[in-house]
């Protein structure tokens, strides 16, 4: 079983050590460099004679990913960033992708933690025609994670965002005038969320709930319509949206806790009660 671990890179000299470090004694390691101006083919030459400068950026992370899948020559592959590093030994993951394979699975998901925040994402994947990546700024597979593992990846913030801090936004932008797919409405409120435009990841979220059919987004969505709603002082609007989410989850942690902070104390004691006991199960994101 050959294990390919495939990378797309663009100015990542400030973390590309720790992520190659940590993947060394793979079968096979696959760098494709997408425009850097600073040492990180040069870093990235150190672990690995497969580095490619052949590709040209497109605004498409899909594109970019597949363009570096097109290179690996493993049985499977696991995809990792620049700014991620494997917390398993490679022989756990060839056991894993080994295990999976005997039955007849062709994605396995594994769970990305930075402190206490973590999600599960299928990043390692059989190398077949039918398995490839989607989605221009959020990627997906074709192809659902059949099973979860106990493989993890730590990851952290590159700098390198910061030299295009909009690059995600622009993409998505781009993006919901070709489709309007509930996914790019989710990933396009958040960008706004994250710029504080409340009014504008309302308008993106309402759309989206209404749309979509995926339940553990659904209740992340509705938690951050209340944290938006909150933002605006409008309490009400907060509490309606953020019940959405526990109705749709009550193990959501996050929706509990958040529910007391906005509620009268009377109510409040009661909703950081049923905290307590949340277990996370199905909850799409899970942050601190």
């Amino acid at each position: 079983m050959k294990i390919s671990f495939v990378l797309i890179v663009k100015n990542e000299s400030s973390c590309l050590d720790r992520c190659l470090e940590s993947i060394k004694k793979a079968d096979e390691i696959i760098v494709v460099d997408t425009g850097s101006t600073d040492n990180t083919i040069e870093i990235a030459k150190k672990y690995t004679d497969k580095v490619f400068d052949d590709y040209k950026w497109q605004d498409s992370f899909a594109d970019a990913r597949n363009h570096a899948l097109s290179k690996a020559t493993g049985d499977w592959i696991f995809s990792i960033d620049a700014d991620q590093e494997l917390l398993n030994t490679i022989d756990e993951v060839r056991n894993v992708a080994e295990e999976a394979d005997k039955k007849g699975f062709k994605a396995v998901n594994v769970r990305l933690i930075s402190g206490n925040n973590s999600h599960i994402f299928p990043l390692l994947f059989k190398r077949l025609p039918e398995v490839f990546w989607c989605g221009s700024a959020h990627n997906y597979l074709s192809v659902r994670g059949e099973i979860d593992s106990d493989l993890k990846i730590g990851y952290s913030y590159s700098k390198a965002h910061s030299l295009d801090p909009d690059r995600t936004l622009r993409i998505l932008l781009k993006e919901i005038k070709k489709d309007e797919s509930p996914r790019n409405m989710y990933y396009l409120a958040r960008e706004y969320w994250y710029r504080k435009d409340y009014i504008t990841a309302i308008y993106w979220w309402e759309k989206y709930v209404a749309h979509s059919s995926f339940l553990s987004e659904q209740a992340d969505a509705y938690l951050m319509l209340a944290r938006c709603y909150w933002a605006l002082r409008q309490g009400e609007k907060a509490r309606q949206n953020c019940i959405k989410a526990i109705n749709i989850n009550a193990n959501f942690k996050e929706a509990l806790l958040f529910m007391a902070s906005i509620s009268w104390e009377h109510n409040a004691k009661q909703w950081r009660k049923m905290a307590e006991t949340a277990t996370n199960e199905r909850v799409l994101f899970i942050r601190n």
